[in-house]
This record gives C-alpha cells, sequence and structure tokens, in this order.
C-alpha cells in the first residue's frame, strides 16, 4: 500500500472521528461555558418566582364596597395583587398600570386574570380605583389576606410597590417587579394561561 493511499485512509479516518467528536466538544463547551445556549426561551420566566411557593391560609378581607373576600375568591383565577403602604408613588402607579395594561392585552383570556388591591386608607383606595374600575379595592385586616403576604414580601426582599401573583389553587408563585417590562409580564401570563389546566 502506497504512502499516498495510507495518508488518504488517515484523513479518512479523521474526518469520520471528526464529524462525532467535533459536536461533542462544541456541546462540552458549551453547557458549561454557555449554558444558555441550551435554555429554550419557552421555558425561562422574565418575573421571578417565589421559592418555595407559599399556600395562603384561609383568611377574609373586606372590600370597600362591603362585599368580603375570602381565600376561595381567589382560587377561580390568576390573581395580581398589589399592596398600597402609605401613598400611591410613581413606581405604584407604573406598577398599577403595567398590570392593567397586560390583563387589557391578554384579550379573550383577561377574565382568568383578576387584580386587587390592598390598603389601610379609604379614600386611597378610591380615588385609585378610579383610574383601576376592573380592580378590587380591599382593606387590611388583622390576620388577613395582606399578613400572609407581608411575610413573603419581607423574605423575597421585594420592594414595596412590586406585586405578587397568586395561581387559581391559592399558591403564592411569582414576584411581580414594578420595573418588569409589561411586554415580559404579558409573555409569562400568556405562557402560565397555557399551561393550566384551571383558573
Amino acid at each position: 500500500m502506497s504512502e499516498h493511499s495510507i495518508a488518504r485512509s488517515r484523513i479518512k479516518l479523521l474526518t469520520v472521528l471528526g464529524f462525532f467528536l467535533v459536536p461533542f466538544f462544541i456541546a462540552i463547551i458549551g453547557y458549561f461555558f454557555f449554558p444558555s445556549w441550551f435554555t429554550s426561551a419557552a421555558t425561562v420566566n422574565h418575573a421571578p418566582l417565589v421559592q418555595p411557593v407559599v399556600t395562603l391560609e384561609p383568611f377574609t378581607n373586606l372590600k370597600i364596597d362591603e362585599s368580603q373576600l375570602t381565600l376561595d375568591s381567589l382560587k377561580r383565577k390568576w390573581t395580581i395583587v398589589h399592596r398600597l403602604d402609605g401613598g400611591c408613588s410613581e413606581n405604584c402607579e407604573k406598577a398599577l398600570y403595567n398590570s392593567r395594561q397586560t390583563r387589557h392585552a391578554l384579550g379573550k383570556d383577561s377574565g382568568r386574570v383578576q387584580r386587587i388591591l390592598l390598603g389601610s386608607d379609604i379614600r386611597l383606595l378610591e380615588n385609585t380605583g378610579q383610574k383601576h374600575p376592573d380592580m378590587s379595592l380591599v382593606l387590611r385586616v388583622q390576620g388577613g389576606l395582606d399578613q400572609q403576604l407581608a411575610a413573603v414580601a419581607v423574605a423575597n426582599d421585594m420592594a414595596a410597590d412590586d406585586a405578587l401573583l397568586v395561581d387559581p389553587l391559592g399558591n403564592i408563585m411569582m414576584i411581580i417587579p414594578s420595573d418588569l417590562n409589561p411586554t415580559d409580564l404579558l409573555k409569562d401570563l400568556k405562557k402560565l394561561l397555557k399551561l393550566s389546566k384551571i383558573g
């Protein structure tokens, strides 16, 4: 066998090995140094998750229209909960506006999502509610919903104007930062509604 034939055989062998080894090494490098290559955009949420998920205990709060908000009220829908602490700052207004517009942008699925505003000042709740007629205005009460949300807010180092998302089973499962891009919030909600068999 001539040296030329041997050289050609070696090249063929190396080529065949290359077809198997090169993708393998690229995958190894990508896995350790560029993990985002292996993360599907469909599996990434933009809003941070509450870790671990917190399941709400039964509660009763009074709305300003004197009807009651209970745990059962939340178990029918996905619920975005905003909390007023004193006045409503510019960030607070922005967060409320973004959640309202995002809910509207859900179109036919908007009825699967409800919004709640918790606060202690009836006049402030009423004034804020005038801009957000789709939102339930709920008073704080000792041992009520807000007390459970406050513990989650502290544990997750939330800002005062951040909201929380509660699933139809009564689990506090996602933080909605006040500065979250509403387009990203819409993507997260659409994904959750698509995957959800309830609510």
